[in-house]
């Protein structure tokens, strides 16, 4: 399976649940690819959101199961090492 197939597969998926999702939420995980890391203050630029309600949403995907904390990384703009997140992508198994 190609990459962009495996893409577009896991965002068809993450796109069947919408209707279970706030806006908000679907913002963020539209604007992450799979298998890519990023952090609070990316998905802040990512999606032109403030820092409280992506913090918000991002918990709630967290813990929804949408996005995963995989462990850190080092954020562009501090320096310091933050939590990375990730899409939890079901599908990336079939590969």
């Amino acid at each position: 399976m190609t990459r962009d197939t495996a893409d577009s597969s896991v965002r068809a998926f993450y796109e069947q649940h919408a209707g279970e999702m706030q806006r908000q939420e679907l913002r963020i995980l539209k604007a992450m690819a799979p298998r890519q890391l990023y952090t609070r203050r990316e998905l802040e630029q990512l999606t032109g959101m403030r820092t409280g309600p992506l913090c918000g949403r991002v918990n709630a995907l967290i813990k929804a199961g949408y996005l995963e904390v995989p462990g850190n990384k080092v954020c562009t703009e501090s320096g310091r090492l933050v939590e990375a997140l990730r899409l939890v992508a079901q599908q990336l198994e079939l590969i």
